[in-house]
């Protein structure tokens, strides 16, 4: 996971850090579905010919930064999900926004002006996108603080935030899923959510976003793990334990089946998993690649402790998407822990591999701060597959960076 954050002096976004990895990357649907990137030239793969820094995405003017920005194409328009977002006039700060545009023509950049994904407006300011529950609502006002100095209360001033990852359009029941992560920040050092602004792991889940009746909810799991808890006690929504996360590391649709990548090591080797897409929030549906038999074919479990590393995930997520160019998969990631400016991609046959070794795709232009949440947009992929659109994060600036990359046929 990332933050994207400002110190109570009021910091300029020159401070912006980065200071965690993990949260998640953008899909494209599977070949069942395609992602309208027209006819293949040929199966071959496809090599860097070069790129260009277009320079910012187009934003809401009330939003000064907010990081990730991970999009999915559905029915003809791009819908983005981002995490920590500071806005301006007036001030503010939310842990995750959304907006969405019908332009699909990158060449001349990108506009994100709407509100949201449903309100289109581009005057008023950008609203939360993950809804927070009653009880979350409550325990918040419950122990709402300006000043916790000498406070006996161990969740003073704490509050909840929700950073979303994977986004991928199931258009079978007219829905776009978004995996998300839920962490508290603030409280007592000796409080259940200490670790100052970069908050406390809690667990991930799942928003559905109707696409029919605009409504965005937190999926309900059913065959939820006993263990998992949160602050404001019983939260039905939380899939996943934090240490998996699973969907905050990418997530591809392949006909009725989702995989969603996590599981991350220290060393960013992600593991995936599956399940179908009218199961998505039944825990005990899900299975987890362990690697293939002696006759090569992927096996399965239902033990997520089995699951193998399959690919390299990045510092806050990749994009795994299904290639038609090359009749593949592609995995687009920045590394972490943010000390590498290059951007790279690997390819596989299938969504659990074998996955390539890394190959460099371009290399980010500031020359300070800290850039990060690198992410493909194959909604705006044109000639054949051949130029591709990607953004990064800025610290420096607060800006997503958009970037043209064209290849050649190898």
């Amino acid at each position: 996971m990332k933050l994207l954050r400002r110190s109570a002096a009021g910091l300029s976004l020159a401070a912006v850090l980065a200071v965690a990895a993990g949260a998640g990357g953008a899909s494209a649907a599977g070949p069942a579905q395609g992602d309208g990137a027209g006819p293949a030239p040929s199966a071959g793969g496809l090599t860097v010919k070069d790129y260009t820094v277009l320079g910012p995405v187009d934003q809401n003017a009330h939003v000064v930064g907010r990081d990730n920005g991970q999009s999915v194409l559905y029915q003809g328009r791009s819908y983005w999900f981002f995490d920590d977002t500071m806005l301006q006039d007036p001030e503010g700060f939310l842990s995750s926004t959304s907006a969405s545009t019908s332009d699909l023509d990158a060449s001349d950049g990108i506009t994100l002006r709407s509100t949201t994904v449903f309100d289109r407006t581009e005057t008023t300011t950008p609203t939360e996108f993950v809804p927070y529950s009653a009880a979350e609502t409550a325990f918040q006002e419950e122990h709402a603080s300006d000043d916790c100095t000498g406070s006996t209360d161990v969740n003073c001033g704490t509050q909840f935030a929700f950073w979303p990852g994977a986004a991928v359009a199931d258009p079978s029941h007219h829905r776009i899923l978004v995996f998300y992560g839920k962490l508290c920040r603030g409280g007592l050092d000796t409080g259940p959510c200490a670790s100052g602004f970069v908050g406390q792991a809690l667990g991930s889940g799942i928003v559905s976003v109707d696409m029919r009746t605009h409504a965005i909810t937190r999926l309900k799991v059913e065959h939820q793990d006993p263990a998992l808890t949160s602050p404001e006690g019983h939260d039905p929504t939380l899939l996943f334990a934090p240490a998996e996360n699973w969907g905050n590391g990418g997530a591809v649709v392949v006909g009725q089946e989702l995989y969603a990548y996590g599981s991350c090591t220290s060393a960013n080797d992600c593991a995936v998993a599956r399940v179908r897409l009218g199961d998505v929030q039944d825990h005990d549906a899900w299975t987890y690649y362990t690697g293939d038999d002696a006759r090569g074919r992927a096996q399965w479990s239902h033990d997520p402790s089995a699951a193998v590393a399959v690919m390299k995930g990045g510092a806050a997520g990749e994009t795994v998407q299904y290639d038609p160019t090359t009749h593949g998969y592609t995995n687009t990631f920045m590394p972490s822990p943010f000390l590498d400016k290059n951007v790279y991609y690997q390819t596989a046959p299938h969504p659990w591999g074998p996955w390539s070794s890394q190959q460099t795709l371009f290399t980010t232009q500031s020359t300070d701060g800290l850039d990060y949440a690198a992410f493909a947009h194959p909604e705006y992929t044109t000639h054949h597959g051949l130029t591709r659109y990607y953004t990064y994060y800025a610290s420096s600036t607060g800006q997503q960076m958009l970037v043209k990359v064209d290849f050649k046929e190898s």
